[in-house]
């Protein structure tokens, strides 16, 4: 059956269906619906949350009235269910005042706002109960009726092959693939439709494993690069001026034993905010320079580029090298001919070392710092610029070491679970309105008393309406009013790059105290006079970033402080400031913030190439991960006729993209 079979597609229509990447009758039933209404469980006016979906069987109890704003209609009624009335009100549809009286019953699904009243926003209308209603996201001329009978009808007239073998689905309990789909698109009942959904996201989590784990395999048989690491390491340890942890060594052991290996190194260093990944990078950089080989420190900000340039500058000297987007053009032809001849051995740059006019001699060693900020594409094109050079990823973004096992399933894992020696854990506070200016002289005269440096981070640039005083612009204008005796520094991302360097060097030389800034300040800056972070808006943020910029203090033996403050924090932001203030392990935040913000956001898999993996992981629980990855290692264990056909459609899904485990 072709999709112009279907009565009523005629190329308008097919044209709609190519917006949503449908070409086929199997892309029409694999397009599932982005959320659903449930009109078979109706709750009261009286007992229904505020801002929360909800649905309502609800009678008008007064004539729809019409009245304007800004030109645009709003169609407002009262209606009630016996328990208590609201008001129902429709913006922009002017319809709605002929399509309801005075009695009319219908079902509304939507939130509930408490705006001077009860108040019931554009909700979704039907005039019967309909059950479980399927929502799809469709352009602009395709109508969810529409679109519900061409599935419909495709169901109906075809033939499923189950991906998925008999096997399999008896193991794990799995619907069948056409009564899963059936009940994905037209739902009987709740409890039939959770375990639809369950079948759907382990069949992508299933696949995602494998194809994941094979290439892992495959990937093991190329031929490297054998480093010698003889004397290395105990060379590299009487360079550092400090002990390293028992975890930093244990790391550095890993790293040593996968660069002897003639096989591409492939490890993440994960380690909480100020664990000493550094360390681990300028070791990896020692083992590639001693044989003659190339290495690349690859970070997001120039601003962190910059940071690490001065600190591998003191250990590699005149053969090491920062390449920016924001050098000279003369500048930039110097470090190009330096990088394309070998005279630069460390290369420290941003993304501007992406671009195919930086030319490698001998590339060896491949590492990304803060490895979420980067593409798969982009970390893809920067490795193919060496011969399968060894590759050393890092991040400050804990994540529970199961799942990290299981999501970056072709990377081993190393994890730096201890603090260096030295560090007190940063004191955390929520300081209230009537408390924030008395903090504020409070912090200047400590700056200006022990050489200390402070932090003020806001969620937006510039003053915008709805958001007062939560610009970095405003607060910077409010504390020279208030503190015209210290000196402040502003900070943000529309700065040309020159202009925060100058900022960067004024507050970490002391010429700046207090520097008010944006969340560019939020990774990897590191400044061991900075010991307090203040926190604008701190509603605006999620657990990760906030803990990321709690790490910007507390980088020295000075004891630290971080104070978060916000005018009015919803129920969500007042759980995430009480986990802030309970906790400094970010592991355990973590955690915390998968279960307020779910798995997606957190591992930012909204990046390109990874589309079936954060359809799963935005909604998938751990249990569900390890039963599809557990299941997909054993079929790469037990050789098989069918196990090898699995395989096979495994690497179909993903259009055999070999870099769909660079996470």
């Amino acid at each position: 059956m072709q999709l112009s079979d279907l009565k009523g597609f005629g190329p308008k229509r097919l044209a709609l269906l190519k917006q949503l990447h449908i070409e086929t009758c199997a892309d029409l039933i694999r397009t599932y619906p982005h959320s659903y209404l449930d009109f078979s469980s109706t709750t009261t006016i009286q007992s229904a949350p505020l801002d929360e979906p909800v649905t309502l069987r609800v009678r008008v109890v007064s004539d729809p009235s019409v009245w304007y704003t800004k030109g645009k209609p709003v169609v407002t009624m009262r209606v009630s269910d016996g328990t208590g009335t609201l008001l129902i009100r429709f913006m922009n549809q002017p319809f709605r005042a002929s399509q309801y009286g005075i009695g009319s019953v219908l079902f509304v699904h939507g939130k509930i706002t408490n705006r001077h009243g009860k108040v019931l926003y554009n909700p979704r209308t039907e005039s019967e109960e309909r059950g479980i209603v399927p929502i799809y996201d469709l352009p602009k001329g395709l109508t969810q009726t529409v679109f519900r009978e061409a599935v419909r009808t495709v169901l109906e007239q075809t033939t499923l092959l189950d991906p998925l073998p008999e096997s399999l689905l008896k193991q794990e309990a799995l619907m069948p693939l056409s009564e899963t789909l059936s009940e994905l698109h037209f739902p009987t009942e709740q409890s039939r439709l959770q375990r639809a959904k369950f079948r759907i996201l382990f069949e992508d989590a299933f696949f995602y494993f494998l194809a994941v784990k094979a290439f892992r395999e495959s990937s093991r048989v190329q031929n490297g690069y054998a480093f010698p690491t003889e004397g290395v390491l105990d060379s590299f340890l009487d360079t550092i001026p400090y002990q390293p942890t028992g975890a930093q060594l244990r790391v550095l052991k890993e790293v040593e034993a996968d660069m002897r290996l003639p096989i591409p190194m492939n490890r993440l260093i994960q380690g909480d905010v100020g664990s000493g990944k550094t360390t681990i990078a300028e070791y990896a950089l020692l083992v590639a320079v001693s044989s003659g080989k190339q290495g690349v420190l690859l970070a997001p900000t120039e601003i962190l580029a910059e940071q690490h340039y001065q600190k591998i500058r003191r250990l590699f000297g005149d053969a090491s090298l920062l390449y920016t987007g924001s050098m000279k053009s003369k500048d930039q032809a110097d470090a190009l001919l330096r990088i394309r001849s070998g005279q630069a051995k460390v290369i420290v740059g941003t993304h501007a070392l992406l671009s195919d006019r930086v030319l490698f001699s001998d590339l060896g060693l491949l590492i990304t710092d803060e490895q979420h900020r980067f593409g798969v594409e982009q970390r893809a094109k920067m490795e193919a610029k060496g011969i399968r050079p060894d590759v050393l990823v890092m991040s400050a973004t804990p994540i529970p070491r199961t799942l990290a096992l299981l999501l970056y399933a072709d990377l081993s894992l190393s994890v730096i679970d201890e603090m260096p020696l030295g560090r007190t854990p940063v004191q955390t506070s929520f300081v209230p309105d009537t408390r924030r200016l008395a903090m504020y002289r409070y912090v200047r005269d400590r700056v200006k008393q022990n050489d200390e440096r402070a932090f003020v981070v806001c969620p937006l640039i510039e003053k915008t309406d709805h958001y007062e005083n939560l610009s970095a612009e405003e607060i910077f204008s409010e504390l020279n009013r208030l503190l015209p005796d210290c000196p402040i520094g502003l900070l943000h991302g529309r700065m040309k790059e020159e202009e925060k360097r100058d900022v960067m060097e004024r507050f970490r030389s002391g010429r700046i105290r207090i520097l008010v800034s944006t969340t560019v300040i939020e990774v990897g800056v590191d400044i061991p006079e900075a010991t307090y972070m203040i926190v604008e808006g701190c509603d605006h943020y999620g657990l990760a970033t906030l803990h990321q910029l709690r790490g910007r203090v507390g980088r020295s033996d000075r004891p630290s402080f971080c104070y978060l403050l916000c005018s009015d924090p919803s129920e969500q932001a007042r759980e995430r400031i009480r986990i802030m203030l309970q906790s400094n392990d970010g592991f355990e935040l973590a955690k915390k913030d998968m279960d307020l913000r779910g798995y997606g956001d957190l591992f930012g898999v909204r990046q390109s190439g990874e589309g079936m993996l954060s359809r799963f992981l935005r909604s998938c629980s751990v249990d569900l991960i390890e039963k599809a990855s557990n299941a997909a290692e054993s079929v790469l264990t037990t050789p098989s006729l069918q196990n090898n056909e699995l395989i096979r459609y495994a690497f179909d899904q993903y259009a055999g993209d070999t870099q769909i485990a660079r996470n």
